[in-house]
């Protein structure tokens, strides 16, 4: 697969990072935005037009793993100005360290790489903000924005931001092992979804999902083991009918307010958005 425009490379469960990704287009104009679950399937990935962006959510201070394997199989020219930005709602660590490794294994060059701070969307620990919390991050993200947009234009390389509480390194560190067992089994975890009396079988959550990773054999959704964790399905049920171990029952759901399902799942009939 070759793409051989300006481009930015996002990957979104409940809408943050593609949130981000639309965003910086709406500075800078001219980006075509690509959800790479829609070319993971791909031998090859080619860049050439001028700039390359990846967008991403933080997942236990890591990668998601589907953005591992299309770094895999990235292939760019050495004039490309790549950035990268990663949204965060909880500790982001050294994530852009290791973004900035794994392309440097792939003779790629990461330019600068950002963090924005976004509502929290992990569920599987805790429930979401309250609207003011969540409205406060949103202006941050705003004034970000500009920021980022302004470095970009002018092709700035700047250092890989670090979480501005260093505390979260150290925790990184000192519990990699244990967060890397976490992250091995990661698809593994959807083996503790569950669903309700609530459930009405309207699939949301099977066209939601951005990995495939949700069928409905019989009325009931059943996960096939490549999960990614995002929590898009859980959190964007309509009725609530999903859960996660015993954990979410009570704990108040969080989907993007500026981004509607249409424009989550519009990267399913493979095109791209300018």
């Amino acid at each position: 697969m070759v793409i051989d425009k300006d481009t930015i490379l996002y990957y979104s469960g409940t809408g943050n990072s593609f949130q981000v990704a639309k965003d910086i287009n709406s500075e800078l104009r001219g980006f075509k935005l690509c959800n790479i679950s829609s070319i993971i399937a791909e031998e090859k990935i080619k860049i050439e037009g001028k700039v390359l962006g990846i967008v991403f959510p933080v997942v236990y201070a890591r990668l998601p793993l589907i953005l591992e394997r299309v770094l895999e199989k990235l292939e760019i020219t050495k004039d490309i100005y790549v950035f990268a930005v990663a949204t965060h709602g909880g500790a982001p660590a050294e994530v852009l360290i290791k973004l900035r490794k794994a392309l440097k294994n792939k003779g790629i060059v990461l330019n600068s790489g950002f963090l924005i701070h976004m509502p929290g969307n992990n569920i599987f620990a805790y429930g979401a903000n309250s609207i003011k919390k969540q409205n406060k991050a949103f202006e941050r993200e705003k004034k970000r924005i500009k920021k980022i947009a302004h470095l970009v234009s002018e092709r700035k390389n700047c250092k890989c931001e670090l979480s501005k509480i260093m505390i979260d390194t150290l925790i990184d560190r000192v519990f990699i092992n244990m967060t890397d067992k976490i992250v091995g089994n990661l698809h593994l975890r959807d083996e503790d979804f569950w669903v309700n009396d609530n459930c009405n079988s309207c699939k949301l959550c099977e066209r939601i999902c951005p990995v495939n990773n949700i069928e409905f054999i019989t009325d009931k959704p059943i996960w096939n083991h490549n999960c990614e964790q995002c929590a898009a399905c859980i959190q964007y049920c309509p009725k609530q009918a999903i859960q996660w171990r015993n954990k979410t029952s009570k704990r108040r759901r969080y989907k993007n307010p500026n981004i509607n399902v249409i424009e989550i799942t519009h990267w399913k009939d493979g095109s791209m958005r300018s």
